[in-house]
């Protein structure tokens, strides 16, 4: 992937001149006659270690999905839709405040601190480590202070739901730094157990906050962040008394800084877009229709667990790989990410856009299925924005020249959905708003995916297209009018969707199992890139 530099240059640029390296020969062994012995190359994570890693990232992140549709379902149901609205509205510029930096920060703590260990430099992943935790901790702070100046002046926020948004934001800011910190330094044990009691810890301080009849709504988040801070920080600080590494390791520092930079912007116009368009909901559209548009938001999420999943444990694994010189091992792993995302997405993706009432009534009521074509909507949306997860850790592992191609789309098609929600959200309302999310994700889902398609030659392009056809003749299924309620018509037609879906899907989904057992036996002869 990268045109013939196997290792990104500031792996060359970690060597003190004067030092050699690692098992290689000094001036007066090459004097004697002395073979050079070449140093070892340190391990990089295989599939066994991502399917690991993975499968722990998943049960973590469902964890996290669980919490975070609780706390929604139970404030939806005790409070009235504006209400709720507004919670949606604090919640998200939360999470559109921690993008601003601690997401770039978060970005190069995964890759760089995972990139020096896979090239056995221990000093530098721990020095990179502490020059951007540091700056994340600033970041966080201030951004937790400015964000509720911010929202108290827009929304009139009393007291205490200005401290507690001020809480909220810093805390989840550091929980996305030492999120990553964790996955960067291999400790994915470790950080399952703490997010899974710390969800657990928020879970049940909602439902004493929803008993006792109290408004702070987002005192369980800043509680159960909290604590995921002060119990990762642990795990790290004993982490490296026990690899017992000196201080004084090096870096490229324009080089962190300059991804961490790259990575704030990506994350705030792909990520921070959903947020934005919450946002912009609450501007532009009835207060009742923000309520949809927050719980399509609060929905899609679950299904978004697989591939973040796969992303937590992706992206780490193919930095180290870079770090290691092995671009083989990247390009086979976004071959294998991609047709698995697509082939076990698109039918759960069917299901739900048929099932859309069903889906909301359960949430928050039967007043909210009327909001089934803004769910539907997004859903589309996150099934193009699923697609480019692996394609987007590809580019982001390898040298700046590739880190920019996510990037530079993510803007595009930050700002052209922007556009398209400020024209549409006046006529159409929270509609309006998904369509500007849909569009904006289409572009940004397209360019990284065309990028690596292109530059690994893969061969998933009709495997992709079937998945999409898929996901597309399910939308235009969903505008019958049997659709719009719920029915046992509609039972059987979300049935049969199912169904057809696995029937078209059977031969990617065979080929997979294929790949991935050919990945497992280490076979050198069993092509990547196996033809559709």
């Amino acid at each position: 992937m990268q045109h013939g530099h196997p290792i990104n240059g500031s792996a060359a640029r970690l060597r003190d001149p004067g030092v050699p390296p690692v098992g290689g020969a000094t001036g007066g062994d090459a004097a004697r006659g002395v073979a050079a012995v070449p140093p070892p190359k340190p391990p990089v994570r295989g599939g066994s270690t991502i399917v690991r890693s993975g499968a722990l990232s998943m049960l973590a992140l469902v964890a996290v999905g669980a919490t975070r549709l609780v706390h929604g379902s139970l404030t939806s149901h005790a409070t009235d839709r504006a209400t709720y609205g507004l919670v949606g509205i604090m919640l998200a510029a939360s999470m559109v405040a921690s993008l601003l930096l601690p997401g770039g920060v978060s970005s190069g703590l995964s890759k760089f601190v995972a990139f020096h260990r896979g090239a056995g430099d221990l000093p530098g992943a721990w020095a990179v480590h502490r020059f951007l935790s540091r700056l994340g901790l600033t970041a966080c702070l201030v951004l937790g202070a400015a964000t509720a100046l911010v929202v108290q002046r827009i929304y009139d926020l009393g007291v205490v739901d200005t401290l507690t948004l001020a809480v909220l934001t810093a805390t989840y800011s550091l929980y996305t730094v030492d999120k990553a910190a964790m996955y960067g330094h291999g400790l994915v044990p470790q950080y399952a157990r703490i997010e899974l009691a710390t969800s657990a810890l928020a879970v049940v301080t909602t439902v004493v906050v929803i008993a006792t009849g109290e408004t702070a709504y987002l005192l369980p988040l800043c509680l159960g962040y909290g604590v995921f801070v002060a119990l990762c920080r642990h795990q790290l600080r004993a982490h490296r008394r026990r690899e017992g590494v000196p201080a004084g390791g090096r870096f490229d520092r324009r080089e962190v800084v300059t991804f961490a930079v790259l990575g704030s912007i990506g994350t705030l116009a792909s990520a921070g877009f959903l947020q934005t368009t919450q946002l912009l909901g609450g501007h532009f559209a009835d207060p009742s229709e923000v309520a949809y548009l927050v719980a399509a938001v609060a929905l899609i999420a679950p299904l978004w667990f697989l591939p973040r999943a796969l992303a937590l444990a992706l992206f780490p694994a193919m930095a180290g790989a870079q770090g290691a010189g092995d671009t083989t091992a990247v390009r086979r792993q976004v071959d294998a990410s991609t047709r698995a995302l697509a082939v076990t997405m698109a039918p759960v993706f069917v299901v739900g856009l048929l099932a859309a009432p069903l889906v909301l009534g359960l949430f928050g009521g039967q007043e909210y299925a009327a909001g089934a074509t803004v769910l539907r909507v997004m859903l589309c949306a996150a099934f193009l924005g699923i697609l480019q997860v692996p394609s987007v850790n590809a580019l982001a592992s390898g040298p700046l020249t590739q880190a920019r191609v996510p990037v530079i789309s993510a803007v595009v098609g930050c700002l052209i959905g922007l556009a398209v929600v400020v024209a549409a959200a006046r006529s159409m309302g929270a509609t309006g708003v998904g369509i500007g999310y849909l569009v904006g994700t289409a572009v940004t889902a397209t360019i990284p995916v065309v990028a690596v398609w292109w530059l690994h030659r893969l061969a998933w392009t009709m495997t992709l297209v079937r998945s999409i056809a898929l996901v597309v003749v399910a939308a235009l299924v969903t505008r019958l009018d049997v659709m719009q309620t719920w029915s046992w018509t509609a039972a059987g037609v979300t049935l049969a969707g199912f169904v057809v879906a696995g029937l078209v899907l059977s031969g990617d989904i065979r080929r997979l199992l294929v790949l991935a057992r050919s990945h497992r036996r280490g076979s050198a002869s069993t092509p990547v890139t196996t033809a559709v």
